[in-house]
């Protein structure tokens, strides 16, 4: 099975096909519930070879404020995210890792994960504080910089929900 994937830089069109090992999917703690939809992309994606999904449940911390900062409920939120994401991929029977790291740079922080844990797919959509459109995130500039940079192919979740209707 291959996926389209657009190239925002060049206009230009890549298929990405399914069966991938490792899946990075990163997003922003800020956000008020677990993005389904992706994890369910990245499940689908990962069936063919029972691959593991790392979700990276990064929470920004602004410069004014010292990176141990006390935020309340958010290891409980973190909690809640875990439960959901392995929940939902478990139907497809995948695992999924999860990391919760503080970070002042999140395109760094993934960036540097995605090689670490050699990701070969990125799963973009929710790295901002809130869920934007498909449209929007061509604008944002975490997912700018990532489909920039990143050694692997990234894929926005709302194109492919898109796409398989």
């Amino acid at each position: 099975m291959a996926l389209p994937h657009s190239d925002t830089a060049n206009g230009t069109t890549h298929l990405i096909t399914t069966g991938f090992r490792s899946i990075l999917i990163p997003v922003n703690t800020a956000q008020p519930e677990l993005p389904c939809d992706m994890l369910d992309v990245a499940a689908y994606l990962a069936t063919e070879r029972r691959s593991s999904i790392v979700l990276l449940a990064f929470t920004e911390i602004p410069l004014w404020e010292e990176m141990d900062v006390e935020l309340p409920d958010l290891e409980g939120h973190v909690e809640a995210m875990a439960r959901q994401a392995r929940a939902i991929a478990a139907r497809r029977g995948v695992g999924v890792h999860v990391t919760a790291p503080r970070t002042r740079q999140p395109a760094d922080l993934i960036l540097r994960e995605a090689r670490r844990r050699k990701a070969q797919l990125i799963v973009l959509g929710a790295t901002g504080r809130a869920r934007t459109s498909h449209r929007a995130l061509a604008h944002d500039a975490v997912t700018q910089r990532i489909s920039d940079q990143a050694s692997v192919p990234d894929i926005g979740a709302g194109s492919f929900l898109r796409d398989r209707r």
